[in-house]
């Protein structure tokens, strides 16, 4: 019985620790950086840099993001491409390339 109450027990750990997290990809207003996750802007532009925030264990990806365009605006990019969201153990990051219009 202490067996089965134990499985039981393990079980619901595991089960108990799923959560979903998403993003906002969408431009909010007319001067926000645009951001391209699995898309490419239509008109040229050039390359500026290689930009990543990084975020704390209880830090959400869109929280991280919205870091990201800050920084972009920063350095004076107009959108940021490539964005890909990932983890450094429990920590996660958000990076892509700034990118200027010509």
């Amino acid at each position: 019985m202490k067996k089965i109450l134990g499985f039981i027990l393990v079980i619901l750990i595991f089960t108990s620790c799923v959560t979903t997290q998403v993003a906002n990809l969408q431009k909010e207003t007319s001067s926000d950086i645009e951001i391209f996750y699995a898309s490419q802007p239509n008109k040229e532009y050039t390359e500026i840099m290689y930009i990543q925030a990084n975020g704390g264990i209880f830090h959400s990806p869109e929280k991280i993001l919205e870091k990201l365009k800050e920084r972009a605006n920063k350095e004076g990019a107009d959108a940021i491409i490539n964005i890909k969201f990932d983890y450094q153990f429990w920590w996660p990051n958000v990076s892509g390339i700034a990118i200027k219009y010509k």
